[in-house]
């Protein structure tokens, strides 16, 4: 598919699975050229072929704010332009308080939090650039319910991301920046990938003791479709907060053996 030169560029920190890979295929199909960021240079090729387009795959650490920022200097030199971010980009380590793998904590407040702050930093001079834009931040449903047990870390820096967006909002309003707090709940990724199995049936078994119902997840090219609807709105409109989340539950008895 060959796109014009003026066609939006939108830059996806996260952006080579689960919900980011979603979000970019559901943005290429409306014709926008995307600029998936993330360190893994297999996982980036393996998802730039298979969104196609004109996808620009940028290996960077996120949590290095010189390079997250020297990325966006790649990106704006190699497209011409950046009109969007979504920060999406995020890690979530089980664990109770008193255990807390410190490593674990900082990396949760560097990837979920920091990470997005200094990408809008460096996104703000090239959206003003082109006379507006977008910011779309993905939160969780962790940080305003109670989604799962153990996961206070994770659900804090989701709750600084929610009250960090508000602020920046009001800080680049006028310069026609249009910013959003997607706020998804249970979707059917690789979260908690790689978890502990212990702790992992520890927290299953709190969980499930408070009640009779188990919440069902979103496919997750649902949640990027409707990511991707944000950047739909005309320039001067934009949603404040979007919160999406399934509905229907799975009774105890039905769950999958591996989550009874």
């Amino acid at each position: 598919m060959s796109m014009r030169e003026d066609s939006k560029v939108v830059v996806i920190t996260g952006g080579s699975r689960n919900i980011g890979l979603a979000i970019g295929h559901a943005l290429v199909s409306r014709g926008v050229r995307v600029a998936i960021l993330g360190r893994g240079t297999e996982a980036l090729q393996e998802a730039t072929a298979s969104l196609g387009g004109e996808t620009l795959p940028v290996s960077v650490d996120l949590t290095d704010h010189e390079a997250l920022s020297g990325a966006f200097d790649q990106i704006a030199e190699h497209f011409g332009r950046i009109d969007g971010l979504v920060n999406n980009a995020g890690v979530a380590h089980l664990g109770l308080v008193e255990a807390l793998d410190p490593k674990e904590v900082i990396e949760q407040v560097n990837l979920n939090f920091l990470a997005t702050v200094f990408a809008s930093k460096a996104a703000i001079p090239y959206l003003r650039k082109q006379g507006g834009g977008r910011i779309v931040n993905i939160s969780s449903a962790a940080s305003k319910f109670e989604v799962f047990s153990h996961l206070s870390i994770y659900a804090a820096t989701k709750a600084a991301v929610d009250r960090f967006t508000d602020e920046l909002r009001r800080e680049v309003h006028r310069d026609n920046i249009g910013v959003t707090c997607f706020i998804p709940g249970d979707t059917q990724t690789s979260f908690g990938f790689g978890w502990n199995p212990k702790l992992i049936k520890e927290a299953y078994d709190i969980w499930l003791d408070r009640g009779k119902y188990f919440q069902r997840a979103m496919e997750v090219e649902v949640v990027g479709e409707a990511v991707a609807h944000c950047f739909d709105l005309p320039s001067g409109a934009a949603y404040d907060l979007v919160i999406l989340r399934p509905y229907g539950e799975y009774e105890k008895e039905m769950l999958p053996e591996d989550l009874g």
